[in-house]
């Protein structure tokens, strides 16, 4: 096994967890957008809330707009995706120039749809290619461990957004299994009694909202051991 270097590591979870980060956010949106324009023109405040962000949006049409585009917003899509993409280019080597060239490509979306006002419209497009980058990091990324790495940035970023957004505690177990087994992959310490916890909770399914924040918070201190 090749050593990997700390910063390499946290480089490669990072990446993970961004491009998770913008591939769930971007599925999450394609129903909150119907709501918006057809229902509840203030539910982009409830979103801001279970994701802890700042609601600092004048409106419906301004969260639609700033919180997909604002490069200068740090918790915007576009943010998010362009810090996938600074990872992966110190990483190139590694993941290969080809997978960094989906991160482009959908960047590249991004702006082409910003310059023509048409934000949502790229949605589908932007998630192509990040499976797309998904593909190509097992098809070309041929150490265990660094793909472990990845995915297990991955899997957090998904328990964590599932945690907030009130996804069934069925999908919730299937993603902590998945988390369980790239971490371990990934050389990773953790804590095996917090990710028993998870796994119980996952277990009972139940519902209640302090059970989820309590859930949460144990993910936030699974890797503080």
């Amino acid at each position: 096994m090749d050593f990997i270097s700390i910063e390499k590591g946290e480089n490669l979870f990072w990446l993970g967890r961004y491009v998770e980060r913008v591939y769930r956010t971007l599925n999450y949106l394609e129903g909150l957008y119907d709501v918006l324009i057809d229902t509840d023109e203030t539910a982009y405040k409830e979103f801001c809330a279970a994701l802890n962000i700042p609601d600092v949006y004048e409106d419906a049409s301004d969260f639609m707009t700033s919180y997909f585009f604002d490069e200068l917003n740090p918790d915007s899509v576009y943010s998010n995706l362009s810090q996938a993409y600074d990872d992966g280019i110190l990483l190139r080597n590694t993941i290969s120039t080809r997978s960094l060239a989906y991160i482009q490509l959908a960047l590249d979306a991004m702006e082409d749809a910003k310059a023509e006002g048409s934000g949502a419209l790229c949605s589908f497009e932007v998630i192509d290619r990040l499976l797309a980058f998904w593909g190509s990091i097992d098809e070309y990324l041929s150490s265990g461990q660094e793909r472990c790495l990845v995915k297990a940035g991955r899997y957090l970023e998904r328990l964590d957004m599932q945690l907030r957004l009130g996804e069934s505690w069925e999908t919730i177990g299937v993603t902590i299994g998945k988390l369980d087994r790239r971490l371990q992959g990934a050389k990773i310490a953790y804590s095996g009694q917090k990710m028993r916890v998870l796994k119980n909770f996952a277990q009972l399914a139940d519902d209640d909202p302090e059970t989820r924040l309590v859930a949460l918070e144990t993910v936030q201190k699974l890797l503080n051991n």
